[in-house]
Order: structure tokens, then C-alpha cells, then sequence
């Protein structure tokens, strides 16, 4: 659901919205719970309980309805959640920004990356910003493309570094740098590799891919396709480490990122298969939401990924 700010501008004019009450709210649609609710902000339930029925008297409306011992929001409940967490980023923007005034010597910044960037990419990246800005919180949240995309949405990170497009078009896309991909298999099952193998062949073979919502595993499944692979045998296991592994035992063969690879290829346990007109290079991607302005810390660290880019 795309925020309308003009609306909310008008909403707030005219039926006057007490903060405090709104974010004791946002804590209940969070949480699920007025119990868990009160125990995150530090009040008692009660509290709670009186704090969003107050909203819903002020606001006319029902925000919450509890079904089956659960507390969930009502229509008019999700979309003003949706509001508060816009409303509330703003406002950790602000103060991130007054702070970043005294030349970035406090604040907080939290990076999402999909599973391959955050292991082989993303540390060296924190690691430099951290010496330029030692005194600057950072938080490393790491999950597969899909789920990152929806918690960028969910205002909980300040910007994101991606192997797949995201498609909502509230995030503004940069693209960062390119990743090297490659078609692996376990060196014992396949020892001569010097000649391209058939479309025929590759589409025989089990492939080992990640968990559906991951970059990787829509890239890799896409330029198959285009150089005639069908993917119809499929194992399919979380993570790039387990892909890897899995490949190394003989289950099957991937498509994965070179980085995710280089030990093992290294090694000699795992080999590179050729596939004549294959795709191998994709794109990398930072996202941030386009109407969030960025904070003092998150323009520092943009930055730094784009110049690492280069």
C-alpha cells in the first residue's frame, strides 16, 4: 500500500492525533499482543489497553479486534500502522540528522542485504565505514532478496544491497557493482570440463537452488532458461553455504555466485561446467525508499558503496 502523505497531512489537521497514543499503538500491531506490547515500551498492559481505546474514540474508528486470543488490526488499524512506521522513521531521520550535525559522531544505521552480498560483500564495506565513523551504531540484518524487500518497506532498515531487482515502485534501485556467476558441480562427479556441455545435458541434471525469494535463485533460474536449460529437477535448501555443500557431496549441480564458490573451487572440490550462450554477470543493487530522506549516517555509507563500486 502506497502512503499518501498529503492525506495523512489532513487526517492529522483535522482529527488531532496524540503521539504517544500512536506509537503505543504502533507497539500492539507490532507485537500482536497488549501484553507483549507493554512489555517492550515498559508500561503496563492496562495502559496499553486505555491508550488504544482512546485513539480509537478520538479517531472514530476501530483499529484493533481480538479473534481467537489474538490481537489484529482492523483495515482502518493496518493502514494507520503503516502511517506510524512512516511517521516514526521520519522522525529517527530527524534525529539522526540533528546529531549528524556534530560530524557523525553518534548515531545508528541499519544496512539489509540479501544473503550473498551480506556474507561476502557487505563486512569489508561496514568494516571501512566504522574506522571513518567509530562511533556510529550499526546494525547488519541479513535474509534472502524477497524478505529484505519488505522490510525496507517496513521502514526497519535504512537502505539495502540486493542481487535482484526489486519491483515496488516506492524503492528507488542504483545499481551498485557486478557479480560474477557460474555453473558448479562436485569435482569427483564431473572431471573433464573443458568442452560446453549440451542444453540437453544441463536440463537432465539435478540442480541444487536456494529458498523461493532469493535473488539468486530468480537470476540463476531466469538466465538458464535463456540459454535453453529448463529447470525441472530441483533440491531445493536454504542458504548459500548448504548450496555449496550440498553441490560438493554430489547431489546435484548450481548456479551460484563466484564469491559464494571461491574456497571450494580453490580447493578443487567443486569444478566450473561451460554453457554455451549463458549469462554470467549480473548486477548488484542499492535500494532505499524513495520518499525516506536518507539520514546523515545512511548518505555517508551510500556513498562508500558507490565508490566501492566503481
Amino acid at each position: 500500500m502506497q502512503i499518501d502523505y498529503s492525506l495523512l497531512f489532513i487526517t492529522f489537521v483535522y482529527v488531532p492525533v496524540n503521539l504517544h497514543l500512536l506509537r503505543t499503538f504502533a507497539a500492539v500491531a507490532e507485537h500482536g499482543s497488549f501484553t507483549r506490547a507493554a512489555e517492550a515500551i515498559h508500561v503496563s498492559q492496562p495502559a496499553v489497553s486505555r491508550a488504544v481505546h482512546e485513539l480509537e474514540e478520538q479517531l472514530g474508528l476501530p483499529l484493533v479486534e481480538r479473534i481467537a486470543g489474538q490481537v489484529r488490526c482492523t483495515e482502518a488499524g493496518t493502514a494507520l500502522f503503516q502511517h506510524a512506521c512512516a511517521i516514526f522513521a521520519l522522525e529517527r531521520t530527524a534525529e539522526a540528522d540533528i546529531r549528524g550535525r556534530r560530524g557523525l559522531k553518534q548515531g545508528t544505521l541499519v544496512v539489509g542485504a540479501s544473503r550473498t552480498v551480506a556474507t561476502y560483500l557487505l563486512p569489508p564495506l561496514v568494516a571501512r565505514f566504522l574506522d571513518a565513523h567509530p562511533r556510529v551504531s550499526v546494525r547488519m540484518v541479513s535474509d534472502n532478496t524477497h524478505a529484505i524487500e519488505e522490510r525496507l518497506l517496513a521502514y526497519e532498515l535504512d537502505l539495502a544491497l540486493v542481487e535482484a531487482p526489486m519491483r515496488d515502485p516506492r524503492i528507488e534501485l542504483l545499481e551498485w557493482r557486478n557479480d560474477h556467476m557460474a555453473i558448479v558441480a562436485s569435482a569427483t562427479c564431473f572431471r573433464e570440463t573443458s568442452r560446453p556441455l549440451t542444453t540437453e545435458r544441463f536440463s537432465s541434471m539435478r540442480w541444487i537452488m536456494r529458498e523461493t525469494g532469493s535473488g539468486t535463485r530468480e537470476i540463476a533460474i531466469s538466465r538458464l532458461r535463456e540459454a535453453g536449460v529448463e529447470v525441472s529437477d530441483m533440491l531445493e535448501v536454504d542458504g548459500n553455504a548448504a548450496v555449496v555443500a550440498s553441490v560438493a557431496a554430489g547431489l546435484g549441480v548450481t548456479m551460484i555466485s563466484v564469491e559464494a564458490a571461491r574456497d571450494p573451487l580453490a580447493l578443487g572440490r567443486l569444478v566450473k561446467l561451460e554453457l554455451a550462450g549463458l549469462r554470467t554477470i549480473r548486477p548488484l543493487y542499492r535500494a532505499r525508499i524513495r520518499e525516506r530522506p536518507l539520514s546523515p549516517a545512511s548518505q555517508a555509507f551510500a556513498r562508500l558503496v558507490l565508490e566501492s563500486g566503481v
